[in-house]
């Protein structure tokens, strides 16, 4: 890890970035800026032992927010490469990253019941065929498709090497060359609470699922599939017509 120091005021990254590291704090007080319609607001201050932007280390996505200082701030900044590498081998290192990771699941699983509340009656299970539309995605599949009967079903990019398979929780794995179209965790096919939905699972570029795109800097991760054919592109908008990671999802009652 590299040790960085910022200076009051200093911008540590800001909302569009790319997102490629995480800043483990070791002193000083960092706060979370977010824009919205009225306005910029804040959503937290962060002080030590915190990370700041640790999705960086499990996806793609561009930061969905602005890290400032608002102390003299020491930090240890660490790559996606060095956080598998320390799962590996210096897993001691990897316990304050980890922390973090498990209490933002604990917040997020907590919001989603008070949200949702019980749950609803279970539905019939679509049918749907995941097929591929491209010399790419033919090689790597079956011409006729491949019939989903599991969700989520995820699709994302070969690993390049054993740690970084750490991150890759696959059902189709397609190999990529740099620079990368294909995120290693690119989109799923999943079930919604109004049947088949694709969603993006953070990747860099963004999914476009019928010309309408999700993920990335998109304002949502998520599309609905009804019945019938659907175009899913692993890539954004100007990547549509070059990207060679092109679908068709067919769905049926």
């Amino acid at each position: 890890m590299e040790r960085l120091r910022f200076a009051a005021g200093a911008t540590i990254f800001a909302e569009g970035d790319a997102s490629d590291r995480a800043y483990l704090i070791r002193s000083g007080r960092v706060e979370i800026l977010k824009r919205g319609p009225a306005g910029t607001v804040r959503l937290a201050v962060l002080g030590e032992r915190d990370i700041v932007g640790e999705m960086g280390l499990l996806d793609e996505r561009p930061r969905s927010a602005t890290a400032r200082v608002l102390d003299p701030v020491v930090a240890d900044a660490i790559t996606q490469a060095e956080f598998t590498r320390a799962l590996f081998h210096e897993p001691d290192q990897a316990i304050d990253l980890l922390r973090a990771f498990f209490e933002r699941l604990r917040t997020m699983n907590q919001l989603v019941i008070d949200v949702t509340g019980p749950a609803a009656q279970t539905a019939a299970l679509p049918h749907v065929v995941l097929r591929p539309a491209t010399d790419t995605t033919r090689a790597a599949m079956p011409r006729d498709g491949i019939r989903i009967a599991r969700f989520p079903y995820r699709v994302g990019r070969v690993p390049e090497s054993r740690e970084a398979a750490v991150l890759a929780f696959n059902d189709l794995a397609l190999a990529d060359e740099a620079p990368y179209v294909l995120a290693l965790g690119h989109f799923a096919i999943d079930l919604g609470a109004d049947g088949v939905v694709v969603r993006d699972r953070g990747s860099r570029h963004g999914t476009i699922v019928d010309g309408t795109r999700i993920g990335a800097l998109a304002r949502t991760d998520t599309i609905a599939l009804g019945t019938g054919e659907h175009e899913i592109v692993a890539g954004a908008a100007p990547l549509r017509h070059e990207s060679p990671f092109r679908f068709t999802a067919v769905v049926t009652p």
